[in-house]
């Protein structure tokens, strides 16, 4: 290791890099701002002289992955409908700065990113890190309930639409597959749930197309088109916006065959009422199930058999002959009792799908095969579990469903494509181009005419120990001084 001393005060790299790190954000900085400023100018310029008075200019800060951008934007006055006097914004209102405050698009999705891993102020520490901006904890909760209410309000808008048959997807596929979960989280405060439990249950809905081999690998397969909605809602607002979600990616009247995975509870089953879906019992929830209420080793084994290939009937006997022979063993008796009982309660859904007369599974599209349902306890865990539960954590209903949103939407691949939604404006790129033009001056310079001026001639040297031996810090410096003339450098 060398210990690289590139001045008498003993910088290293590491701090020259930060250094210029923060100098370039800065410079960024500026040009953000003059751009910002040219644009609200071309704004002037441009709006309904009779709708809008100018009142003059207000200063604000844009917090961007660069740092703080202080700038100032002018504010019209206008009147409503009923006469009265208001006020706006053009310039945030033509950049959709008045959605999720004044944070730049990529900012937000720097904290989304993070926070969708770890936690609130985890993500703020690593914000100061990784960008020339500071944000506190508090600040990326803000963040996070401000596009998770985003969300909500495009989702309610979804369902609206759906209900009234209006959403239509564009992806074709003949067959769908569906699992649904719930997973209880820690609630606190006001909204902690009265009684025993002081947990609340947060839904979970999954849909994919099929499996595909994964890249690189023989033996894995990764689901396809992985669709994601989470919520607290009831179970008939959940309902619908699970149909919803299918809508807006999917062509539902090109769907063959529907199946739902799921573990039985009520809420899962009362999907697939007043439709044509398939309903199985989760493979996994089945396995459980009479792992927990069958000590015996040899038929544990021969119920997994009976159950995985379809036998049903012989299943049921077998657990009955177990009841017959533990009748004087009470706790062993009760275990099987409620064996017996979870798979009657669901008998409709215990022979896989593919060993179902009714069901006819059409050609797999050229890529995709079929297989056995059971991904749901993996999604729980990586779409919720491993960001918000254990860890001492609890939340508050509606904070927990935000993040739920957000979790779900980056679990779709369509995060930042929503994010986007929610920034509905951009600026086009022949906008941008008038910009580049009058960059360099103010409104009130870009008619007068230019001035003579004087100029200095640079001193030119050469680069530091040219000529002299070659040592490691030696090399970086001479390196460095020649990306650039020094006639170039800005100094500070």
């Amino acid at each position: 290791m060398y210990e690289l001393s590139l001045n008498d005060n003993g910088t290293n790299f590491k701090e020259l890099e930060k250094k210029i790190y923060k100098y370039a954000c800065d410079e960024a900085c500026k040009v953000l701002k003059e751009i910002l400023e040219a644009l609200d100018e071309k704004l002037l310029k441009e709006r309904d002289t009779k709708i809008y008075r100018n009142k003059g200019r207000k200063q604000t800060c844009l917090r961007t992955i660069m740092g703080d951008v202080e700038y100032s934007r002018r504010i019209y006055e206008f009147k409503l409908e009923d006469g009265k006097k208001a006020t706006k914004y053009l310039l945030d209102e033509y950049l959709g700065m008045d959605t999720i405050g004044n944070i730049s698009i990529n900012l937000v999705e720097t904290i989304l990113t993070n926070v969708s891993e770890l936690s609130f102020r985890k993500t703020a520490e690593n914000i100061k890190l990784m960008c020339n901006q500071e944000i506190s904890a508090q600040g990326v909760w803000n963040v996070v309930q401000t596009v998770g209410e985003k969300i909500k309000e495009i989702e309610d808008r979804k369902i609206e639409l759906n209900d009234k048959g209006l959403l239509k997807g564009e992806t074709e596929t003949p067959v769908l597959f569906q699992e649904q979960d719930g997973i209880w989280l820690s609630i606190q405060g006001k909204d902690r749930p009265k009684g025993k439990s002081k947990k609340k249950e947060l839904k979970l809905a999954v849909s994919y197309t099929g499996w595909t081999i994964r890249p690189g690998s023989t033996k894995e397969y990764s689901v396809v088109d992985k669709t994601v909605c989470a919520s607290f809602g009831k179970v008939k607002d959940f309902k619908k916006l699970t149909e919803a979600t299918i809508a807006e990616k999917y062509n539902v009247d090109e769907i063959q065959t529907r199946i739902l995975n799921g573990d039985g509870a009520s809420w899962i089953k009362a999907t697939c009422k007043d439709q044509d879906i398939h309903f199985q019992l989760d493979p996994f929830h089945i396995s459980q199930a009479i792992l927990r209420n069958v000590s015996d080793k040899k038929e544990q084994k021969k119920l997994l058999h009976f159950f995985r290939n379809g036998k049903v009937t012989e299943g049921l006997e077998e657990i009955t002959n177990l009841l017959i022979l533990n009748k004087d063993d009470n706790k062993a008796f009760d275990k099987l009792v409620s064996l017996y009982d979870y798979l009657v309660n669901n008998i409709e859904g215990l022979v896989p799908y593919k060993l179902r007369d009714n069901i006819e599974m059409p050609q797999p599209p050229e890529g995709i095969i079929y297989k056995a349902l059971g991904t749901m306890e993996h999604n729980i865990c990586d779409v919720i579990a491993q960001r918000m539960k254990g860890r001492k954590m609890s939340w508050s209903i509606n904070g927990a469903d935000n993040l739920a949103k957000i979790l779900s939407e980056k679990f779709s691949n369509r995060l930042f494509e929503t994010v986007d939604k929610i920034y509905r404006n951009i600026i086009p790129n022949e906008i941008l181009e008038d910009i580049k033009v009058v960059l360099p001056l103010t409104a009130s310079e870009v008619n007068r005419k230019c001035k003579k001026s004087t100029v200095y001639k640079s001193a030119s040297a050469q680069l530091p120990y040219s000529g002299a031996a070659t040592t490691l810090g030696r090399k970086i410096i001479r390196d460095l001084c020649g990306l650039k003339s020094f006639s170039d450098i800005g100094y500070i």
